[in-house]
């Protein structure tokens, strides 16, 4: 059986506690990743690791409704079809989607597009240590213990 990527645990996780509704940040996956010993040299090597999943579902970079920050969500492959049409849908070499880019975002049409704009959005934050958005005071913050305790729950 394959394993699971962190991420999706981690997103997984954080929804079953009540903890995100949509997905996970940008910053948040970069920051989790390198508390749990792997890190990202950037934010492509990140969209990589998005990208190579072997899970049953899409990632999909949106803007979401509540944060206002764009996250990763997860749609399920057979229940995702031709409603998403405006979606932008990043594929490998082997023609299989592998990335989705939600039509509520403008961040490009091409992996080096979407690589650019997420860079530019993100990593002032992610260099700052500022992986964690807390949407009551409206900015980006270090990981809180809750948080911490949190994602090295999912190490196996």
């Amino acid at each position: 059986m394959k394993k699971n990527p962190d991420w999706y645990k981690l997103t997984k996780l954080l929804k079953q506690k009540g903890k995100i509704n949509t997905g996970l940040t940008i910053p948040y996956i970069f920051g989790a990743y390198k508390l749990l010993g792997q890190p990202f040299e950037n934010i492509s090597a990140l969209l990589d690791e998005l990208r190579k999943n072997s899970i049953d579902k899409y990632p999909v970079i949106q803007k979401c409704g509540t944060i206002h920050q764009h996250v990763v969500a997860v749609e399920d492959k057979k229940l995702y079809h031709k409603n998403y049409i405006k979606d932008i849908k990043l594929q490998n070499a082997k023609n299989e989607i592998n990335l989705v880019i939600s039509s509520n975002t403008d961040l490009g049409k091409t992996d080096e597009a979407i690589y650019k704009s997420l860079t530019q959005l993100y990593k002032e934050y992610i260099d700052a240590g500022n992986f964690s958005w807390n949407n009551r005071e409206q900015k980006w913050k270090p990981f809180e213990k809750e948080e911490k305790e949190l994602i090295l729950s999912i190490k196996n």
